[in-house]
């Protein structure tokens, strides 16, 4: 059940800044630069890096007395507050969460560090002309589960949650006014009317998956450098390699990979099953809007977050690979609502 009320936004900073700890996203810092400014916040490139750090320590070896001891080194974790957008809080809940968390055996390091999180989600009311969230399903206004939805006004905020004591800020909140709910209303159709690209229809996934073999792959990963950048800031990106620091003394660590990376798949034996820009760029297109979808459940493993188009030194966009393959497809989009 929603329940929505009106907060004044001092209110709100008086509140973050008694929190344990606060992370920001950079992206968010941009926009809303006033609701941390007199808060000490932590920020952060990429909102996977409050669960899935770029480099850590899995465990200490050591060969003794004729026998291999093996320590663990989990994760310490402390009650962070985290303020993000829509795409990035559903890059955890429904991407990240999906892989790390799901099935028997979560990830232990993973399982501590997102538990330990509490998530601000800020409305997104001026997409940049990278984002493209509606595309796959997503929204700029998006109220995500377990999340404490806020939209800055003038000099208060507008919040929503579904467990209002699950979040002590709620005993500063009053009722919404009429006239604030026509306004939440025409920011949340404005910021979807800014978004031009229409979402894709359930048959992309398997369309795509059919077009494995075609030539227009040549023409779609030409320019690509295949640099990695797009793969480490891109929020549900999530691969990684495991090396070990020592020979009979030293410590197992975990670093992020990525699949744009020409050693990423090269086998002992020397073979390498994508050699090439084409295999690589088709990988990572047809991972987060073929493979995944078909695993789970249609949802994308693309939030639409457009950082990885932000930061390509070349221009190439992820969008622009999509559509020229569903195009070929014939699978078309969804009716936009």
């Amino acid at each position: 059940m929603k329940h929505a009320g009106i907060v004044k936004k001092s209110d709100f900073i008086t509140w973050l800044a008694s929190r344990e700890a606060v992370i920001t996203s950079e992206r968010l810092i941009r926009r809303h630069k006033e609701l941390v400014s007199s808060v000490s916040a932590m920020e952060v490139r990429n909102v996977k890096e409050t669960v899935f750090p770029g480099f850590g320590t899995l465990f200490s070896y050591r060969w003794e007395d004729r026998r291999w001891i093996i320590e663990d080194i989990p994760v310490t974790a402390k009650k962070c507050t985290v303020l993000v957008h829509p795409c990035e809080a559903t890059a955890l809940n429904e991407v990240l969460d999906r892989v790390f968390m799901n099935g028997e055996h979560p990830e232990r390091d993973y399982e501590k560090l997102r538990s330990s999180l509490e998530l601000v989600t800020i409305a997104c009311e001026e997409p940049e002309s990278t984002c493209f969230c509606r595309m796959v399903g997503g929204d700029p206004f998006r109220r995500v589960p377990d999340t404490l939805f806020v939209v800055p006004l003038e000099d208060r905020l507008y919040v929503e949650c579904e467990e209002p004591n699950v979040w002590e800020l709620w005993k500063k909140c009053v009722k919404v006014p009429s006239e604030v709910e026509k306004e939440i209303a025409e920011k949340e159709k404005k910021s979807r009317e800014a978004l031009p690209d229409p979402p894709l229809s359930e048959e992309v996934p398997e369309q795509l998956y059919r077009l494995f073999e075609d030539e227009e792959w040549d023409n779609i990963a030409w320019k690509c450098l295949n640099c990695g950048a797009c793969t480490y800031l891109c929020p549900t990106c999530y691969c990684f390699d495991i090396h070990a620091d020592g020979r009979l003394k030293g410590y197992q660590l975990r670093s992020w990979d990525a699949c744009m990376f020409p050693r990423f798949t090269l086998h002992a034996s020397g073979h390498n099953p994508r050699p090439g820009y084409r295999e690589r760029v088709r990988q990572r297109v047809l991972h987060k809007f073929s493979y995944f979808p078909m695993r789970e459940e249609g949802r994308f493993g693309c939030v639409g977050c457009g950082a990885c188009v932000e930061v390509c030194p070349v221009n190439w966009d992820i969008r622009e690979a999509v559509q020229r393959m569903v195009k070929k497809s014939g699978a078309g989009y969804a009716r936009s609502s």
